[in-house]
């Protein structure tokens, strides 16, 4: 089956007009710096308001009283607080950025995966961002805790590769398998159209379900006006492995940011990233990767 491409002009947003708030989480590390780095392109690009979250984890002697043990916590909170600003700071000075009104938030928790949910969920937050490591297998070639946001989170999750060199997010590449179609297009047009960004919508079909790709597609269009999108129908190889197929796609079509959609259980985006076969594309993979919930 041949590969075809072709534009659909835009489509009519639903625009929830509040402003979205990006939650960066970071480790205060060298590696985590990509993702500040890119939390703040997309607010300098897309007006978004920016929380800067460090969780850390003081355990308490058992000897020590809890009041003695609060003005410690208290105490160590103030002082991390501090050297997440500065580390904010010094990245945004190193980019030449502006960070116009962020917020800086510590927590004590023994969990950051669960914590850095639980605040995304309480404070309306659009989009969660931190920085993901290369290499390994399975969950591990995330970092566990980037693989437990990707996971679990209903908040939409950005993982941005720890060597990522930021620039502006100009095209958006979104791999879809066309269930859902109209709705997450919804979401990624929203993004696009705030970030002025072109849309590249990835499928890849069998010679079977090629007309009704094609089909679903052309409904779709139905309510696409504002976001044009270029549509890239690609044949599947049954013996190249669809990570390999799609990371050969990614690199002809040189998006600046990848968007998938993934329930919590085996899914295309599990199978591209959590299996052992597809160890090697995530570990070199270049950009960054926003991973949204799938309706159920």
């Amino acid at each position: 089956m041949p590969t075809f491409n072709y534009q659909l002009k835009g489509f009519k947003l639903k625009i929830d007009q509040r402003m979205e708030t990006l939650l960066i989480t970071t480790d205060l590390s060298e590696n985590s710096k990509a993702a500040v780095q890119f939390a703040l392109q997309l607010a300098a690009q897309g007006g978004y308001k920016l929380v800067f979250l460090h969780v850390t984890e003081l355990l308490k002697p058992v000897k020590w009283s809890e009041e003695f043990y609060k003005n410690f916590e208290q105490q160590e909170l103030d002082g991390l607080k501090r050297q997440l600003m500065a580390f904010v700071m010094e990245v945004s000075a190193g980019t030449g950025s502006t960070v116009i009104n962020p917020e800086y938030v510590v927590h004590n928790s023994s969990s950051v995966a669960a914590n850095v949910v639980h605040y995304a969920t309480q404070h309306q937050i659009s989009y969660i961002c931190l920085s993901r490591k290369g290499g390994g297998n399975s969950l591990k070639l995330f970092g566990s805790i980037t693989a437990t946001l990707l996971e679990k989170s209903s908040v939409p999750v950005i993982a941005v590769p720890e060597d990522y060199v930021s620039g502006a997010v100009e095209t958006i590449c979104y791999a879809s398998d066309l269930e859902h179609i109209a709705a997450e297009l919804q979401q990624v047009g929203h993004l696009a159209d705030t970030l002025k960004a072109r849309v590249s919508l990835l499928h890849f079909s069998s010679p079977v379900t090629g007309e009704d790709a094609v089909n679903k597609i052309a409904v779709a269009k139905e309510q696409l006006s504002s976001v044009p999108v270029d549509v890239h129908v690609e044949p599947m190889d049954f013996e190249v492995a669809l990570s390999d197929r799609l990371a050969r796609s990614v690199e002809n079509l040189k998006p600046d940011l990848l968007v998938m959609f993934t329930r919590q259980n085996r899914s295309f985006f599990e199978r591209i990233f959590l299996s052992s076969i597809s160890a090697e594309f995530a570990a070199e993979a270049r950009l960054p990767l926003l991973v949204f919930r799938k309706q159920q």
